[in-house]
């Protein structure tokens, strides 16, 4: 069985630390707004990315140990999360601040549409690179999933502009 090439499990790993991000930013943001609408589809977010984290740390769990592939429908079959740890790179610490400076809604949505097109640009940039099917597949799933967040957001934009 051929290796894992590193370049994957490092996008992964890239993947794991922007979901965590996410979900940080999400549970922050929904405690600086009073707005439940706005609130809740956070919160709702939150979930999701830690779901997303689920399934890329399961993938990148499995690879190591195996060297296979599972498919998302699979991780995603199986019961309960991870705990999320807040560790993020330096650049979402600084969202993080930013969030915590603001109340305003607009400010709130533009940081999260940014960081669902930064998560989305790395997944449909490593589904192209894709070595296999199963690698291709799982990327273009997470892209995928955070252009359906961009949506919502971007949906929720318009409500408030």
């Amino acid at each position: 069985m051929p290796s894992v090439h590193p370049n994957t499990l490092l996008a992964l790993s890239a993947g794991i630390q922007s979901e965590v991000a996410s979900y940080v930013f999400y549970l922050e943001a929904s405690k600086q707004t009073r707005q439940d609408d706005i609130r809740k589809l956070l919160e709702k977010l939150a979930l999701e990315e830690k779901a997303h984290f689920n399934l890329l740390e399961r993938q990148h769990h499995n690879l190591v140990k195996s060297e296979k592939w599972i498919s998302t429908a699979d991780i995603m079959k199986r019961d309960g999360l991870p705990e999320v740890g807040e560790d993020m790179a330096e650049e979402h610490r600084e969202l993080i601040e930013a969030v915590r400076g603001t109340s305003d809604v607009m400010a709130l949505l533009d940081i999260a549409y940014r960081l669902e097109e930064d998560a989305h640009d790395l997944f449909a940039r490593e589904a192209a690179r894709s070595k296999t099917p199963a690698e291709q597949k799982i990327f273009e799933d997470l892209a995928r999933f955070e252009k359906g967040h961009m949506a919502v957001i971007q949906d929720m934009k318009k409500k408030y502009a």
